[in-house]
């Protein structure tokens, strides 16, 4: 009897010492790692709340994720019909939880009867979280969108600073006990596989302004033909307005995927057109370096025959122009004198001049599927073609960012600056550091060739509280099968000394001064209006 007593005793004590030795490791040595393990358990996943570092324009206005939003978990077990007609009437969307045993919605509105229906009769919690775009979302097409999925960058600025933006294996959950009930209170919990990432980076700052950007958002959803308008500060190439036509949602980013049209296309940078008479520009810019000065004279009587071919000077009439002035023929659109011109210069000299301009190339260096548009070869242009290349039509074609960065050589005194949208503490963050393209006496005689375009020109009925210089174009296409011809105008303000370098493309137009150039108008009073410039100018 005392051998078996003794033996139990030895059973207990060391089953209580065992005891004792688990207890000390749970709550001492191994309580670190038992605790993140259950926290882990208890992290119900929000896949589709905004992770993500904002996007700032350069004043420090965030652009997107300052939109509020709530989000309602409810477990599958209680979910019912009457569940999802209290969130239907919320008009909540479902997000994307996998594997949880909840249901998650989000919805831009709160009803406080509504919420509290859920919660009676499904248990559901209800939390506010920061939505990254708003439906009215500024600058869509040039911020891009997230993937949906995973939150990465998918386009645009966010597929670009993906980087800058992203957490490091990035997490977002709601916070539940042991048993799975959600707890009041915890809130959004953000989290990543290194303690030292578990961060939202502070995000990037833009050289966008978020007013003009919605001033030019509005007056080109005005214009009965989509479009784009591009706005680049002048002397620095800093991008402060971007907009393109038709918009987008980029929450709900599945119906364009699906929808065959071209929503998703951001026109300033992947939009390829014929660029028409404001790649006169170019042909002017050569002639004026191989010693053609403004003044010299031309004849126009209205068409011109080149090896056989007849291009008709449809700003001239039946008769033409008659006899006409270089600068009178860019002012007026005069196809004649500028196939006359291009014929005297050479095609090599205009295609070379194109390329120191930046036609051909992308202008905003690392910036997602942006396109680079296309220069006739040397080849291309021979023959009857060079008359293609005077006007810009034939193979030639340019995005609008191309045609703005072109014209902002003119209005920062032939230097190019390249194109931005990225600032960094404050400074521009650029690619390459400025070229010299042009002399100062070639620009200045290429600023009153524009301005006079708005005096006596093909823009003379275009007015604004500052002086302007442009360059209107109309240019012969083709869109689902039909022809059609695109309004341009691409030019900057004030004229004496620019300030803004401002593009303007509408598809099927039909004309540059009629459809492109009221926008262009509009934007410059705009400018005016809102004391942009930095000192009054009177031309």
């Amino acid at each position: 009897m005392k051998k078996r007593i003794f033996a139990v005793g030895i059973l207990l004590g060391t089953a209580l010492f065992l005891l004792a030795g688990r207890l000390f490791y749970i709550q001492i040595i191994g309580h670190r790692d038992l605790s993140q393990a259950a926290g882990i358990q208890q992290q119900i996943s929000l896949e589709g709340a905004n992770s993500r570092g904002l996007i700032y324009d350069r004043n420090g206005t965030p652009l997107v994720g300052n939109n509020q939003e709530y989000i309602f978990i409810i477990r599958e077990e209680q979910f019912d019909g009457e569940t999802m007609n209290a969130l239907n009437e919320l008009k909540a969307r479902e997000i994307q939880n996998r594997g949880s045993g909840y249901r998650v919605f989000s919805s831009e509105r709160y009803d406080k009867s509504i919420g509290q229906r859920l919660i009676r009769n499904s248990s559901a919690y209800i939390l506010e979280a920061g939505r990254r775009y708003s439906k009215q979302q500024t600058a869509a097409h040039l911020l891009g969108y997230v993937n949906p999925q995973d939150q990465s960058g998918a386009s645009g600025l966010e597929l670009m600073c993906d980087e800058e933006l992203s957490l490091l294996n990035k997490k977002i959950s709601a916070s539940a006990d042991v048993r799975g009930n959600l707890l009041q209170g915890r809130g959004l919990v953000v989290s990543s596989a290194r303690e030292d990432d578990s961060y939202v980076k502070k995000g990037i700052v833009t050289t966008l302004d978020a007013g003009l950007q919605g001033k030019i958002e509005e007056i080109l959803k005005k214009s009965p033909k989509d479009g784009a308008v591009v706005v680049l500060k002048s002397g620095t190439g800093e991008i402060v307005a971007s907009a393109s036509t038709p918009g987008f949602d980029p929450s709900n980013i599945n119906e364009y995927m699906e929808s065959g049209s071209d929503e998703l296309v951001n026109k300033v940078t992947q939009g390829e057109y014929p660029p028409g008479s404001i790649f006169k520009i170019v042909v002017a810019a050569a002639a004026l370096e191989k010693g053609i000065e403004p003044e010299s004279v031309w004849q126009c009587e209205g068409y011109e025959i080149v090896n056989g071919k007849r291009v008709n000077c449809k700003t001239g009439g039946e008769d033409g122009h008659g006899t006409i002035t270089f600068q009178e023929a860019f002012a007026q659109s005069c196809n004649s004198a500028f196939i006359q011109i291009t014929q005297k210069v050479g095609a090599e000299a205009v295609l070379d001049m194109a390329q120191r301009m930046g036609l051909g190339e992308e202008a905003l260096s690392g910036y997602p599927d942006e396109k680079s548009g296309n220069l006739m070869t040397a080849r291309q242009s021979a023959g009857a073609a060079i008359a293609n290349l005077a006007i810009g039509q034939g193979e030639t074609l340019m995005t609008p960012l191309q045609a703005a960065r072109m014209t902002n050589i003119i209005a920062s005194d032939g230097v190019d600056p390249g194109v931005h949208l990225v600032l960094e503490e404050g400074e521009m963050v650029a690619a390459a550091a400025p070229v010299s393209v042009l002399d100062k006496e070639t620009t200045e005689k290429l600023k009153k060739m524009m301005a006079q375009t708005i005096i006596s020109g093909s823009g003379k009925t275009l007015s604004a509280e500052t002086s302007m210089a442009a360059k209107t174009g109309s240019a012969e296409s083709s869109m689902g099968g039909e022809d059609v011809v695109h309004g341009w105008i691409t030019g900057f303000a004030p004229a004496e000394k620019p300030e803004y370098t401002i593009t303007v493309f509408i598809e099927d137009g039909e004309s540059g001064s009629g459809s492109a150039g009221p926008i262009f108008a509009q934007t410059a009073q705009y400018l005016s209006d809102s004391k942009s410039f930095e000192q009054p100018f009177s031309f």
